[in-house]
């Protein structure tokens, strides 16, 4: 039996139904307040956290922690560290929209997201919500990176990444490039 990386918790904000996000019109209420890249590009305010690559062998999936307890969730697991793939924010600036953990027991699979496109996946493929992991920009600002998004239907994992060495392993490994989630700071 696979162990689950999140406790599921109960936050509410803009985009959530009942602690949950929403899919398309919930989601895209909060979407449509996030700043233009002018009214972004400023400094945040909000303290930074790493958003740090793991990998289990067992399960063939990655995983993107963004506090302290999910990287102590992933080492109980049998994670192993593999990389700090950007920074997150702990809070949400004006400009930014949360950066979501899915959870499939089916798959073994953690799945990180920002876009609407992300969210109603999740739900379509029978995920689970568990938390907001971090804040990031849904357009890019002034010393962000992307965050990509990709996909193996072979091994059924979501992989995450904002660096090179990440899109190298995802195309070494065959996942397809899904779509960029958000923007993150770079290490």
């Amino acid at each position: 039996m696979a162990i689950a990386l999140f406790t599921a918790v109960s936050i509410t904000g803009a985009g959530l139904v009942h602690g949950q996000p929403a899919r398309a019109a919930g989601i895209g209420a909060s979407r449509s307040a996030a700043a233009t890249p002018a009214q972004a590009d400023q400094s945040a305010s909000a303290p930074r956290t790493s958003l740090l690559q793991w990998w289990s062998a067992a399960r063939g999936d990655n995983f993107i922690s963004g506090s302290a307890a999910e990287d102590q969730s992933a080492r109980d697991a049998g994670y192993t560290f593999s990389r700090q793939e950007g920074l997150g924010l702990t809070a949400q600036d004006p400009g930014t929209v949360p950066l979501y953990l899915f959870w499939s027991p089916t798959r073994g699979d953690n799945f990180s997201t920002a876009t609407q496109a992300g969210i109603d996946s999740a739900y379509d493929a029978g995920y689970s919500y568990a938390r907001i992991q971090a804040y990031i920009y849904p357009v890019q600002v002034s010393g962000t990176v992307p965050l990509y998004q990709f996909w193996s239907s072979t091994r059924q994992d979501n992989f995450a990444t904002a660096t090179p060495q990440g899109i190298n392993s995802a195309y070494a490994a065959g996942y397809s490039l899904a779509r960029i989630e958000g923007y993150v700071y770079p290490n």
